[in-house]
Formats: C-alpha cells, structure tokens, sequence
C-alpha cells in the first residue's frame, strides 16, 4: 500500500509539472520547439516547472531551431540580444499584458549599454513580446531596440521600453507587414539630453504599422521619421490609435510616402526651450494625410505642413498633403499651420479653437486664394490668418431617434487591437 501511494504521489507531481509547462516546453533540451529561460536559482526548475533552464535569453536563441518560442521568466537580464533566425518568438513574463494598464506581473527586464541596440532583431519573422528593455540611468545607452532595414514582418508588442537612448530604432524592407503595437515608451533620453525619442526611423522603413502605443517624456519627441540616406524613402506607413503626454512632440515626419497618422491624442509640453510642433509633416513627403487626431496643448502650432527640412533650411515642399477633421486646442502658436512655400495642401473639416496665437494660418502666397496654393474648407475657428480660412462655430442641434430618444448602438465585442497579422487591409 505504501508503495502504491508512493507511484501515485509521483504521477500526481509529474502531472503537475506538465500542466504548469507550456506544452512542449524543454529547458535545455533544444530540440523541443519551446525553450525556457530562468536566471533565478530555483533548484533547477524554471518558473514554469522546467528542469535546467537557460541563464540567458542568448543562449536560447543561439540554439533555438528556426520557428521555436523561447518563454522569458521574470528577472534582470544583463545582456545583449541578438536575433538572427527568421520565426523566432520571444515571450516574456508579460506577453499579451497591456503594458499601459494595471495587471502586469513580475518584468522580464533586459538591460545592457550596448550602443548598437540591447535588443537587435536581425531576421524576418520574430516576434517580441511582454518585456521590458531598461536603460541604465544616467549612462550613455544605445537603442533599446533596432530592426534591420534588410529584414520586416517584426512584431513587437506589450513591451515596455524606458531610459534608452531611443526607445525603438525601426528600419524595415516590407517585404512583410510590420507592427508596433501596444508598448510603452517612458523617458527614452538616457543618451543626448537635446535628443531622446521613443521611436526613431532613419533608415527606409515600409508596410509597417504603429498603433495603441503609449509615450510620455520624451526631450526629442515620440516618434521620427527623419531623413533617410540616399533616394530611399519610408513608404506605406500607418502611425494609428496612439497616445503622447508630456513629450516635446507627437510626430515628426520626414521623407515619407503614402503615410498616414490616423486617431492619435496628443497632450505635449506648453513649456521649452523653443516652440515644437506636435505634428509636422516636413520637407520631402507625398501622399500624407492627417486625420481625426486630437492635439490638446503644445509649445509650438498644433499641425504644421512645411518644406524645412531636419536641418531647418528649406527644401522640397511637400507634395499631395491632407489634414482632415482634427481637433486641435491649448496650443502656443497656431493650431493649423501651413508654412510659407507650400501647395497644393488640403485643409478641410478641422476644428482649431483656443489656441494662443492664431487658430488657422497660413502664410503661403496667396493665402490658399488663387488656386494654385492650399485649399481651406469648411475649418472652425475664431482667429485666422489670412481671413476666410477658418468661420465661427455654429452649433446644430441633433435630431432625436425614434420616440424623441436617441438611438443606442448596440456593443460589440472589443478585439485585441494586437492580433496585428490578422488586419492586411491596414496596408
């Protein structure tokens, strides 16, 4: 009887270890499809009840057959992490966690002054998610993330990235979509104080989608897409569903193709050392369109179109530019700015109240008048420069629903904006 008991209470804990591991979950033995990562001494069981996990996230990936996830447990991570096998899924402690809300567990945190990125994604395919990536306080860092501008379909999500130098340093071919998706990016300034961005693009990135990212307190701004080497140009963009708060601006644009910032908020600093404008759409774009973002306050205009280039120096205006029914309020200079040397832009449908200087303006020749300039209609607000580009608010009253009651829309159920591969149409 005693030994009967015995096989039983080992068949019981053996079940249990089994329901405790992802299905297929190895440790060291890499030649299962999921490999686990534990730095933390647990008696030679990772967190999820796998024997002899890997100490680093690196040597699961130097291993890892092409297509396998490797599980992060929670724990500091000194190290850099380079990934250079197509397929590869990395998960940390809070995969599929909204790094914006409460709920988060304990962090896989990665932290390494590695100047060419602690986390380097170098192949097709890879996804990332549920981590944090840390700098260290007042240090010199790297990026906390680079893609390679030769390889696409990355999907990074549910990450928090603070205290880098940049935040994400995205480049990507388009070969395959690539999405961005609900991370948090705090603070990433830990490297040039006049710089500090979440997300920086310096090199062509294509088909790739930014959405339900959140960003605060950035000294350079949330996201740029700055001028690329070469004719090259960033194509196919969709920055969508976005907050910034507190950072120095929204969106810098440079050197883009059919790009398109779409149900963005906006609450950026009143305060600096010059003014900056939330949205500016510069020098060497075509086919940009700006719709439905909501700007609460900035130090500079609110949305601004010119043709200055990164350097401030003019350049090649921008071409085929649309701003559509934003709503633009609380900023320094004006709300909706076009700037001398720009054409053929349409303004129509934005609301632009209260803002410090001026809510329309537009200092192009011939003030959007004769044609050949910018087009202005149907913009609210109550200052502008020259006359006629904005009118007043006049408020009309909605008609009720049947019965004298409104109408009520019936819910429906809220999809995870981050099941990003199932949404082709986005490009």
């Amino acid at each position: 009887m005693k030994r009967r008991g015995a096989v039983l209470l080992l068949a019981v804990v053996a079940a249990l270890g089994l329901w405790l591991a992802p299905a297929g979950a190895t440790g060291r033995h890499h030649h299962g499809r999921i490999l686990v990562v534990d730095n933390q001494p647990r008696h030679h069981r990772s967190c999820l009840g796998t024997r002899n996990p890997f100490d680093t996230i690196q040597g699961a990936v130097d291993v890892a057959p092409a297509g396998a996830t490797i599980w992060v447990c929670p724990g500091l991570y000194t190290e850099t992490v380079k990934v250079a096998k197509a397929g590869l899924t990395l998960r940390g402690a809070n995969a599929h966690r909204d790094p914006t809300r409460p709920g988060r567990h304990a962090e896989s945190v990665v932290q390494h002054l590695d100047p060419e990125g602690t986390v380097q994604l170098l192949a097709d395919d890879i996804t990332w998610d549920g981590f944090t990536i840390l700098g260290v306080a007042g240090q010199q860092n790297g990026p906390g993330m680079v893609t390679s501008p030769t390889h696409s379909g990355y999907l990074i999500r549910d990450t928090i990235f603070q205290d880098n130098g940049v935040g994400l340093h995205l480049a990507a071919s388009g070969e395959h979509p690539s999405f961005v998706c609900r991370n948090r990016f705090v603070a990433n300034n830990e490297f040039d104080p006049t710089g500090g961005y979440g997300i920086l693009s310096d090199q062509p990135t294509r088909r790739a989608l930014i959405t339900y990212n959140r960003f605060e307190h950035h000294n350079g701004g949330a996201i740029l897409f700055a001028d690329t080497t070469g004719p090259a140009t960033h194509s196919d963009v969709l920055i969508d569903h976005n907050k910034s708060i507190d950072d120095l601006t929204f969106a810098t644009i440079f050197s883009s193709s059919r790009l398109r910032l779409a149900n963005n908020y906006a609450r950026d600093r009143l305060i600096a050392k010059e003014p900056a404008s939330v949205i500016y759409i510069g020098a060497r774009n075509t086919d940009v369109t700006v719709h439905h973002n909501t700007v609460r306050a900035a130090s500079g205009n609110g949305i601004d179109v010119t043709n200055r280039d990164e350097g401030g120096d003019e350049s090649a205006a921008p071409v085929n530019v649309v701003v559509t029914k934003n709503k633009v309020d609380h900023v320094k200079l004006a709300g909706l700015h076009l700037a001398d040397g720009t054409e053929d832009v349409t303004v129509t449908g934005n609301t632009a109240l209260d803002n410090e200087f001026l809510d329309c303006q537009d200092e192009s020749h011939g003030g959007g008048t004769d044609g050949t300039n910018n087009a202005w209609v149907d913009n609210v607000g109550r200052t502008d420069d020259p006359d006629g580009l904005c009118a007043p608010l006049t408020i009309t009253p909605e008609p009720p629903g049947r019965g004298g009651r409104h109408h009520h829309h019936k819910k429906h159920k809220k999809q995870d904006p981050c099941s990003c591969r199932k949404h082709p149409k986005a490009f």
